[in-house]
């Protein structure tokens, strides 16, 4: 299975939001979480498959620092997980 996380900056400079994506269709994942697993599901493709929260913190921290270097922030970035924020371009 495979996720894509795509990074976008406010235009504040301050703000990154990251967004987890189908690979095939590009659209944003609904995210399932329970102390066992994090599911992924894509509303065009359905259920795409779960992730251990080991693997999936795993995934976030790669995503975290290459946004940090992808951006010339430096260090790694905080960040928030969750819905697309439309105020993002």
């Amino acid at each position: 299975m495979e996720i894509l996380f795509s990074s976008k900056l406010k235009k504040d400079g301050k703000t990154l939001q990251i967004l987890l994506l189908c690979t095939e269709c590009r659209g944003e994942l609904e995210v399932m979480t329970t102390a066992a697993n994090v599911r992924f599901r894509c509303r065009k493709h359905g259920e795409l498959g779960s992730l251990s929260p080991a693997q999936f913190a795993d995934g976030v921290r790669q995503a975290r620092e290459k946004a940090s270097q992808q951006y010339g922030l430096g260090k790694p970035v905080s960040m928030k997980i969750g819905p697309r924020d439309p105020t993002i371009q």
